[in-house]
């Protein structure tokens, strides 16, 4: 009887502590009038966060609160969702990431790739997404391109013309514009996957 009682108490000790292993969704608050995010619900690490792999992975969603009107040719600029530094490069130099937008014509989001090359500003149109449904986001780097899949079916690949390929990958996180801040607050649901 003790060796049964014990064997269920360690049953229930490692299943709880599985819990501490898994990323939980995580609640990216941009607050209106603001540009920036920050996390509202779920994990809080450290705001400085690096790539630790050449695959960034990442579930996200985006609520209601995803809809908005600027009312001026504002509502073109392309939003920012989540992506990387490149190698020890300021983000307005070399970066990758994922953008996006909200089109009321469609009711959807629009999912683009968003690229800093040398200080240029680059972007291509990937996908569209519905509201609250939620996508499978990837990155892969290779010395000679980024590959931005969405879903696994909708592809893009962008040139990565960074020359020095070692170095420190931080994070970029949710952020709204271009020019206008956020018109209210928005969130946004980011679940990173190892």
């Amino acid at each position: 009887m003790k060796k049964l009682v014990f064997a269920l108490l360690l049953g229930l000790l490692v299943q709880d502590c599985s819990e501490l292993y898994e990323n939980p969704e995580q609640v990216y608050l941009i607050e209106e009038g603001r540009h920036d995010s920050k996390v509202v619900a779920g994990f809080v690490g450290d705001k400085l966060r690096t790539l630790k792999s050449s695959t960034l992975r990442f579930t996200a969603r985006f609520d209601e609160s995803a809809r908005y009107n600027l009312g001026n040719k504002n509502q073109e600029d392309i939003n920012k969702l989540f992506g990387f530094a490149d190698a020890n490069s300021m983000h307005h130099d070399n970066s990758i990431r994922f953008g996006w937008r909200y089109s009321a014509q469609k009711d959807q989001v629009e999912i683009f790739a968003y690229a800093y090359q040398n200080g240029q500003m680059n972007f291509e149109y990937i996908t569209d997404l519905q509201i609250g449904a939620n996508a499978l986001f990837q990155i892969n780097l290779t010395d000679e391109s980024y590959e931005l899949a969405v879903n696994g079916d909708h592809t893009v690949t962008m040139e990565r013309k960074v020359k020095d390929k070692l170095g420190v990958y931080y994070l970029l996180f949710p952020y709204f514009g271009g020019n206008e801040t956020a018109p209210h607050d928005i969130r946004i649901y980011i679940n990173e996957r190892v």
